[in-house]
């Protein structure tokens, strides 16, 4: 059995050099031209010093130089550390420092990078995303004690604080030998839509590397932006499989744009969000099936359940649990608690991180006994199908009675005016935390602070009801859809 991603990868290499491996920019590459690229890179990370148990940061958008620059640095021992190349420059740099790595290649495409990540200490090179990146000076970084991590992803925390999960060779082996278990409808003949950002756990792992090591073909794009582009690459290459999250879908398929079905695509699933009613009857008009939830963590390597068939759905899931993992559903003592109940997941399995990268601190806080704290909240019933009610850090005190905001947002959401919704806590006296609501009205309504608050009333417990709303234009959200709390806070 092979124990090293890299293994899987060269295997199919040699075993069809000349079958299509990843589609770019309008053309398809090779196994075998993606193996010389590979070749390239680790001959120049060679040069560089690159060795057993360094940390490589890859400051690039999806490309074959994301993908060959992996190889390479795990055929020498190394891990490679995916980043944001829109991450402004302070917080990009503090965050290569924090996980020491040994020097960073950086798209020649973005321009002034390479000269923002040199001038904050870090060696970097620069090249363009089809070639090979030019040796790079190198740092005296301090190596892993082995070569089992394979990618460390860039994370934050409750509090805003960033922090590195290392994920090993096996942890990805084993996850992805579980998805492809449970999802037996793909195989070697289907063509992978790698679309969601790599520095991203979800796009990494299934998106780029689900693809080279069981030998299914890719198509990659940098951006998804303009929608007009990836469009034409899913009808072109012939792409059957998307994994997405809802920002993406959203921005490829809204608006009143007219688009021609595609009868190639036969799987579409999504995780990292909700997917609106009128986006998820846009994927059954132009791709003919039905949109799957999933739901991941990055600690869990990404994936942990997805919804194998249109036909094995259940209403308000995001999927059954992946068969490599072992979870609870424990109260705030630690007690075990039935089916369909709701309390914070506990995992464990071996496509679970094992700690958070030299944060011995934060590690002991969430990892005990073999078993990880994600502390989600959520129900699972008895047949393995998980419900996310809420995410613990989450959660709002109100008159020291934990309050989720999921359940909140989804009855304002049922509100006739109302496009989207927020809640958040805000200081309230003795009672600890009031809810506020941050609210989208539909276009052209004319709805009111006081009509949501007194809609709340009528539809929530006295507690759980908002007792202030502010509308906006639009939520603040990241890359991937997800709203920014934070920033609401503060407004």
């Amino acid at each position: 059995m092979n124990h090293r991603v890299e293994e899987l990868v060269m295997q199919n290499f040699a075993k069809a050099p000349t079958e299509p491996c990843l589609w770019w920019r309008g053309a398809w590459w090779s196994r075998g031209a993606l193996e010389e690229m590979a070749m390239e890179c680790e001959e120049s990370l060679v040069k560089s010093g690159f060795s057993s148990g360094r940390r490589l940061a890859l400051v690039l958008p999806n490309s074959p130089l994301l993908l060959a620059s992996c190889i390479a640095a795990w055929k020498l021992g190394g891990a490679v550390v995916p980043v944001n190349p829109q991450l402004k420059h302070p917080p990009l740099v503090e965050y290569l420092r924090s996980v020491d790595v040994f020097g960073a290649i950086v798209s020649r495409e973005i321009e002034g990078l390479v000269e923002h990540v040199n001038a904050g200490g870090i060696p970097a090179a620069s090249a363009s995303l089809n070639d090979a990146a030019p040796p790079i000076s190198g740092r005296d970084s301090l190596p892993d004690g082995d070569s089992e991590n394979a990618v460390l992803f860039h994370t934050g925390g409750a509090g805003g604080d960033v922090k590195a999960v290392p994920i090993k060779h096996g942890n990805i082996i084993t996850l992805l030998s579980s998805i492809l278990e449970t999802i037996p409808s793909m195989d070697e003949e289907d063509v992978i839509l790698n679309a969601i950002p790599n520095y991203h756990s979800l796009g990494f792992v299934v998106g780029g590397i689900m693809p080279l090591a069981s030998g299914m073909p890719q198509v990659v794009i940098p951006s998804f932006v303009p929608p007009k582009n990836t469009l034409t690459a899913i009808r072109t290459a012939g792409v059957t499989i998307i994994p997405a999250v809802p920002a993406l879908l959203g921005i490829l398929l809204g608006g009143e744009r007219e688009i021609a079905p595609m009868s190639k695509v036969k799987l579409v699933f999504y995780g990292g969000g909700e997917l609106t009613p009128s986006v998820a009857q846009r994927v059954r008009d132009i791709f003919g099936v039905e949109p799957l939830e999933g739901y991941g963590l990055t600690e869990a390597s990404s994936v942990l359940a997805v919804t194998p068939d249109a036909g094995s759905a259940k209403p308000g899931s995001s999927g059954k649990i992946l068969p490599c993992f072992e979870a609870e559903v424990r109260d705030e003592d630690g007690g075990i608690l039935p089916f369909n109940s709701d309390g914070r997941l506990w995992l464990r399995g071996d496509a679970v991180t094992r700690g958070y990268y030299r944060t011995p601190e934060l590690t002991a806080e969430r990892f005990k006994d073999g078993w990880f704290d994600a502390q989600d909240i959520v129900r699972i019933d008895e047949d393995g199908f998980i419900t996310i009610v809420s995410p613990a850090v989450d959660v709002i005190m109100v008159g020291g009675v934990p309050v989720y905001p999921g359940e909140i947002e989804t009855v304002l959401k049922s509100h006739q005016d109302i496009a989207e919704a927020a809640v958040v806590g805000v200081p309230g006296g003795i009672k600890g935390e009031t809810i506020k609501a941050y609210v989208v009205p539909k276009e052209g309504s004319a709805v009111r602070p006081y009509d949501i608050v007194k809609y709340g009333r009528s539809q929530l417990p006295n507690y759980k009801a908002p007792r202030s709303v502010r509308l906006l234009d639009s939520l603040p959200k990241d890359s991937f859809g997800k709203v920014l709390k934070k920033e609401l806070r503060g407004a």
